[in-house]
């Protein structure tokens, strides 16, 4: 029997998990590159030519290679010659080692350098494999050509780039042309933890109640949404509500200092019923821009609007209808993509007993005058008495990725992860489905690790803050936690990243009422110290927004019921724990 070794029928496939590569799997791959003969026998023995590196090989007897990559001696016979039908032999192989000694990878940046010491006496090529640390399966990183095939002892490196902040495991093996079989990973190495940040001095913080309303007849403060201008002040935008008429206005407030213990405040559209849900970002030119919902003249749904401020404290501002054609319900957010213009998400639900189609508009220019649409997906009926919604950012690649809760019959919390930067086609995942029903009024952040992490209701069967961190920049998984479990918390969560590099989180819980604040004690969040803020039997039930002001400690704004006006807290320190001067 002759051996044929072709360079010309090397090919190479991708295996998303050395370690789950069995004999079987390897039979499929090659036959699938029609790298025949078939088996003619029992079973028992079985050759192919070598046309794949990776994946193609021998099996003998009862041999697997479950736990092993390195690829075994490749038959196949000369034409002309016939495969026996009985059994094959399998030579001794040598004790299994590891292929090489992995140290501790060195990273500068989004960039990993990775050695390894050689203990394979035969190795042709060595293969780096990786996965992100918070799980996931191995993915082939590159192959590093053997300059000391006979020997061991030899040092070799390469630098890997992996996604700005993440987490990273690695292990080496070794890949033979021709040769025994046998050799075992290296021992896995990942990344280290990230450093902390420096935490920000205390400070003396304080609770301020601004924007008061003229007479009892106005309410200003409803659903706040806030952001750090470029000039430095926190901007925060909501809707104001006058009695007896019942008509809702956008307002947006800029702060005066760092405390924003007084505002300029600015009715920005006054037209209808407007103001609804609103969210709020810096363009690209440096200004707002207000995404919201509307309900104008004799038009009985509601629609998608845009306000674009024509100055950083926005005492002016052009308005824009973005979408008619909809009936928006529950929350809109919006992000800011790397053109530096807008990207906003809500939901087009008829009623809340049809399903509903989540919707991204993209803005062509800052004040939104064109833009396109695109559906991202299409849900089931509201099964959260209208706390729905969506939830967008833009993560490190320059895509973005938004989270929402899947109706009816599911009551899940989805992901969908753009493809291009309109957002034309995407990628959906459930991440958390319970128990109980998830996904309520989410919100969404960016941690440091590059990866998104998301803040939501769940009711199992009463109100649960839960905090979703992605697994990997695709987020096709989560790492869900449930940070207070006390009591019924009442409204939508809101997230940010401290400037520690620590994910925080305000809500309200039903316990005073009180506004609450968990702060993360990492970056998955699995894990939080809780805070109550305040608590007052008259605190609003709308939900708060949390922001890092420009002194780096959190600043939360919520409606403040007693006195029908916005209420702003300067946390005096990190964790957001009173007492505050």
């Amino acid at each position: 029997m002759n051996l044929i070794h072709s360079s010309s029928a090397y090919r190479h496939i991708h295996a998303a998990n050395p370690r789950g590569v069995t004999s079987r799997s390897i039979e499929r791959n090659c036959q699938l590159l029609g790298s025949g003969p078939e088996n003619t026998g029992s079973g028992r023995s079985r050759s192919w030519i070598h046309t794949d590196r990776h994946t193609c090989g021998v099996q003998i007897g009862r041999m697997s290679y479950r736990s092993r990559w390195k690829v075994p001696l490749l038959l196949a016979v000369v034409a002309g010659a016939t495969l026996s039908d009985s059994p094959a032999t399998a030579a001794p192989s040598a004790p299994q080692v590891p292929a090489a000694v992995l140290a501790p990878p060195q990273v500068s940046g989004t960039s990993v350098t990775l050695s390894w010491t050689d203990q394979s006496p035969d190795e042709d090529e060595f293969w780096v494999f990786r996965h992100d640390a918070a799980g996931g399966p191995f993915s082939l990183v590159t192959s590093v050509p053997s300059t000391s095939t006979t020997g061991t002892g030899t040092v070799y490196s390469t630098v890997d780039t992996v996604p700005a902040g993440t987490r990273q495991c690695y292990a080496v093996t070794t890949f033979v042309f021709f040769g025994r079989i046998g050799d075992e990973f290296s021992t896995e190495q990942c990344t280290s933890e990230l450093p902390g940040l420096p935490v920000p001095p205390a400070g003396p913080g304080g609770i301020t109640t601004v924007d008061l309303p003229p007479d009892n007849r106005v309410k200003h403060g409803f659903d706040p949404t806030g952001v750090i201008g470029r000039d430095g002040h926190a901007v925060f935008a909501y809707y104001l509500f006058r009695t007896p008429s019942a008509t809702r206005n956008l307002r947006v407030a800029w702060c005066r200092d760092d405390a924003c213990t007084s505002v300029t405040a600015t009715t920005i559209d006054d037209f209808g019923w407007n103001g609804l849900t609103p969210a709020i970002a810096i363009a690209g030119d440096g200004l707002p821009v207000v995404a919201y919902v509307t309900k104008y003249d004799d038009h009985t749904a509601y629609d998608l609007k845009v306000a674009k401020c024509l100055t950083p404290t926005c005492t002016a501002a052009s308005t824009q209808f973005v979408d008619r054609n909809s009936v928006v319900r529950g929350d809109v957010s919006i992000t800011i993509g790397p053109d530096g213009l807008p990207l906003i998400a809500y939901e087009d639900r008829p009623s809340e007993t049809q399903p509903a189609k989540v919707k991204v508009v993209k803005c062509f220019d800052h004040h939104c005058t064109s833009s396109r649409q695109s559906i991202v997906d299409t849900v089931g009926p509201d099964n959260l008495d209208g706390q729905t919604g969506t939830a967008i950012a833009t993560l490190p690649t320059g895509l973005a990725i938004l989270a929402y809760h899947d109706g009816a019959p599911y009551g899940d919390l989805k992901v969908a992860r753009c493809h291009d930067t309109a957002c034309t086609a995407s990628t959906t995942v459930t991440v958390d489905s319970g128990p109980g029903t998830t996904g309520g009024r989410p919100s969404i952040t960016v941690g440091r690790d590059g990866l998104a992490i998301i803040a939501h209701e769940r009711r199992d069967p009463t109100e649960q803050l839960v905090v979703s961190h992605c697994v990997n920049v695709l987020c096709t998984a989560t790492t869900n936690t449930v940070l207070d479990t006390t009591g019924a918390t009442y409204t939508a969560p809101s997230i940010t990243i401290g400037a520690d590099g620590l994910p925080i989180v305000a809500y309200t819980h039903e316990s005073g009422p009180s506004l609450r604040v968990a702060h993360c004690e990492n970056l998955a969040c699995t894990t939080a110290t809780r805070s109550t803020v305040e608590t007052n039997g008259t605190l609003g039930w709308q939900q708060p927004t949390i922001l890092t002001a420009p002194d780096n400690r959190p600043m939360i704004g919520y409606f403040d019921q007693s006195r029908d006006a916005l209420r702003i807290v300067d946390c005096g320190n990190v964790l957001c724990r009173p007492p505050f001067n």
